[in-house]
């Protein structure tokens, strides 16, 4: 999954080492690139990240060119430390003496080292409220910030986003959190049977754990206590693909929006449901007319969503009761939105707002 991300990230190691001009109409090839410095953080920003901006085989192919690579010391990173000092890369704490600073996600304020350059995703250029301490001690310390998010090709496309496999990882982990949450509530599912998407060693172990748990749903053995279950797919980006692409390892069966409340009510336990979702079931123009999907993205204020009245609408009494939950419908949703590229996750109920807080945060 994150060789995709790899690539582009090697090539704007050439491009940030060569100049703070307009390195974009440089060969990189001729560009000598000895003695230039660079260096790959430790990521901090959540206990969950593992993962890391160059692969040690990139950091050889560096090596080879005479950029000196340091390496911040990391036993929770994917790649070990070993595999970049066989590499070539020097393991070493302080990353002082290096021109281009690498990472994945945002770097602790503290943590900031002045008149540096630095790449990694700063989840800053939509005004994000909470990172904007970041953006303002990345200003006063005078650091040249390229966010990955702004990479693009010449279509203005972006060259580092989330693939299919966020989807994949997505549907993972909510399913996982799923079954934890309905055996709290004093169910046991086939759920409970799926682990989170970091402890399997590869995808193929994840998806025949889904499959298992479907095989299981297929016989019956969801409790009829919980009724049937839908999930709700948004968008149609690389993320909703990815996680629909392992939803469909599970008995399940697609039905249009106007048809939710019907299988919430009456379907199904032996099976899943499912309902992928477009901008136009559910954004209304005020004062009225079709969707246009142009104007939406220049003038948004004209559009509403009845996205809870249409696709989810709830209520929620104050038990914490699964049983007591006083649903309109009988489903869970899972949304991707192809704008955030986050997967997302909408429910009836308060305790799966709480397994979306989670995932998000990782």
């Amino acid at each position: 999954m994150w060789k995709l991300f790899e690539q582009p990230v090697c090539n704007l190691v050439n491009l940030t080492l060569r100049s703070r001009g307009k390195c974009a109409r440089y060969n990189t090839a001729a560009y000598d690139l000895k003695n230039k410095v660079i260096a790959i953080r430790r990521e901090d920003a959540s206990i969950w990240e593992r993962r890391a901006p160059l692969s040690p085989t990139n950091v050889k192919k560096l090596v080879r060119k005479g950029v000196r690579v340091l390496v911040q010391p990391s036993n929770r990173r994917a790649y070990p430390m070993q595999a970049y000092a066989n590499a070539g890369a020097i393991i070493q704490e302080d990353l002082s003496e290096a021109d281009v600073i690498f990472g994945v996600k945002q770097v602790p304020i503290d943590a900031l080292i002045a008149n540096k350059t630095y790449c990694f995703f700063s989840h800053t250029i939509k005004a994000q409220e909470a990172n904007m301490p970041l953006l303002d001690a990345i200003l006063e310390k005078n650091i040249r910030l390229l966010d990955y998010e702004k990479m693009v090709d010449n279509f203005g496309n972006r060259i580092v986003a989330f693939g299919t496999w966020a989807g994949v990882a997505g549907i993972i982990n909510i399913l996982h959190g799923l079954g934890l949450r309905l055996l709290a509530l004093g169910h046991h599912t086939p759920f409970m049977h799926i682990g989170p998407a970091h402890n399997y060693r590869n995808s193929g172990m994840a998806r025949q754990a889904i499959r298992d748990a479907g095989y299981e749903i297929a016989l019956g053995m969801m409790p009829k206590s919980i009724g049937p279950l839908t999930f709700v797919f948004s968008g149609s980006g690389n993320v909703s693909r990815g996680g629909q692409e392992l939803f469909s390892e599970l008995p399940h069966e697609y039905v249009p929006p106007e048809m939710l409340r019907k299988v919430a009510e009456h379907g199904a336990t032996n099976k899943l449901y499912a309902c992928s979702v477009r901008r136009a079931d559910h954004l209304v123009r005020k004062d009225g007319g079709s969707f246009n999907p142009e104007e939406y993205d220049e003038h948004p204020h004209r559009y509403y969503s009845n996205f809870s009245k249409k696709i989810a609408p709830c209520k929620v009494s104050p038990s914490s009761s699964f049983d007591s939950l006083d649903f309109e419908q009988r489903w869970i949703a899972g949304t991707s939105s192809q704008a955030s590229g986050n997967l997302r996750h909408i429910s009836r109920s308060r305790w799966f707002h709480r397994i979306y807080d989670r995932l998000h945060d990782h």
